[in-house]
């Protein structure tokens, strides 16, 4: 049976992409503001017009066929084009409108991100901003971000990331918790010492330092994992153990005297921030306009 390109419509092929991404009728319908019955018309209608089954409904949502699986590799930068087609129309750059959903983690949106959007929303009265606050790194396809914001060094992925600043990684304590324990002359001491780890940030047990051109790992064995980088700075200020953390979270403290950085002469690396988009989101005018005001504004300057 051959396929009827004719037939195919704008709607339906967004349903599909939705549904794809997000692995779920249900969470692709929130997504599109449509009835569940509505997202499932179109894809059923998508697939007639391609002759094609393009998903298996499960008992959990929806996941790809090997043929839509095909289809959705060779089709989302089309589709992400479409996208920004249809949003250019007739428009200006003031004209922008729509949703952007965007995921940071909790201290630096607070911190360096909440003004911005504020500014953001006042220059685009017509956008509106979904924010997630978390340090937890969700899949931002699958979840139907538009754009994430990710401290430290990324993996392979097949997310668009862009620069946004660094931030030079410290050794911090509180002064409580210097005075009671032994002294910190080198690394290799810090064996005796409590360790906080965030979790989040450092998967692995690990932290690096350098010297030179030579980058030394240090295993470590943490009293506390913690994945909140507010509530681990709070229980290094509580004089709970020693941890290392991006200057953007410490330096408030260190300035304020409720913590001191140790061994600062050694160099513990920089953590990169990056935004990340899904292929093809980047291209959407209003998202691509959040990128480059962000981009701006930081100017890869480190915090």
């Amino acid at each position: 049976m051959r396929s009827d390109l004719n037939a195919l419509e704008f709607a339906d092929l967004r349903a599909f992409f939705v549904v794809a991404e997000t692995g779920s009728f249900t969470r692709a319908a929130h997504r599109l503001e449509a009835a569940k019955s509505i997202v499932s018309r179109r894809i059923a209608r998508l697939e007639q017009a391609l002759s094609v089954a393009l998903l298996q409904r499960t008992s959990s949502g929806a996941i790809l066929t090997e043929e839509g699986q095909t289809y959705y590799d060779l089709a989302r930068a089309a589709m992400g084009q479409l996208d920004s087609a249809a949003e250019s129309i007739g428009g200006s750059l003031q004209d922008i409108s729509g949703r952007i959903r965007v995921t940071i983690p909790i201290y630096f949106g607070v911190n360096y991100l909440a003004s911005l959007f504020a500014e953001f929303m006042q220059m685009h009265p017509r956008i509106e901003l979904d924010i997630n606050i978390s340090d937890e790194k969700v899949d931002i396809v699958r979840e139907g971000f538009d754009m994430a914001v990710r401290t430290g060094h990324l993996g392979d992925s097949a997310l668009i990331g862009r620069l946004l600043c660094h931030s030079r990684r410290t050794l911090v304590t509180s002064p409580a918790y210097l005075e009671r324990m032994p002294p910190i002359e080198r690394p290799e001491d810090l064996c005796e010492h409590r360790i906080l780890h965030y979790s989040s940030l450092y998967p692995q047990e690990l932290w690096r330092y350098h010297l030179g051109d030579e980058t030394i790992p240090l295993r470590v064995t943490p009293q506390l994992r913690l994945n909140s980088a507010t509530t681990l700075m709070a229980a290094v200020t509580a004089g709970q153990g020693l941890t290392v953390l991006p200057s953007y979270v410490t330096h408030t403290a260190v300035r304020d005297g409720q913590a001191v950085e140790v061994l600062p002469d050694i160099d513990w690396g920089v953590s990169p921030i990056t935004l990340l988009t899904p292929p093809g989101r980047n291209s959407v005018r209003r998202v691509r306009t959040l990128l480059d005001f962000l981009v701006s504004r930081f100017n890869s300057r480190t915090v």
